[in-house]
């Protein structure tokens, strides 16, 4: 992963590219981030031990990044992909989809949303 002209060669700082990525997890192509109002929205997420997010999808490509423990993302397909702490990755979108905790410790993740002002970022059924 190549890193932005602004972290080489900073004096006392340093700082870890976490995701570059034109794709989701199931492969689609990054749609245009275009938006009328556009708002960023992060959320701290944490799922306990055998906890569940529920089943949702998002209308656009959440940006991921697992601070603690380990997170399963089940598709309706019964595809899965596991993500353990330090892994960042986009999210489907218009995707069914539940995430898991299956371990035995509580998970974390920092969810970054960029989406646009009054528009659901989140859909359930």
């Amino acid at each position: 992963m190549c890193c932005p002209q602004w972290l080489v060669a900073q004096t006392g700082f340093s700082a870890t590219p976490v995701l570059a990525t034109s794709k989701t997890i199931t492969g689609q192509v990054l749609h245009d981030l275009n938006a009328k109002s556009p708002e960023v929205t992060s959320v701290l997420v944490e799922i306990q031990p055998g906890g569940e997010s529920g089943r949702h999808k998002h209308p656009v490509s959440p940006q991921i990044y697992v601070l603690e423990g380990e997170v399963t993302i089940e598709f309706d397909d019964g595809k899965q992909k596991k993500f353990s702490a330090g892994k960042a990755f986009l999210e489907a979108v218009d995707t069914w989809h539940n995430a898991k905790n299956r371990s035995d410790k509580p998970m974390k993740m920092l969810v970054v949303f960029f989406g646009e002002k009054g528009k659901k970022n989140l859909i359930r059924p």
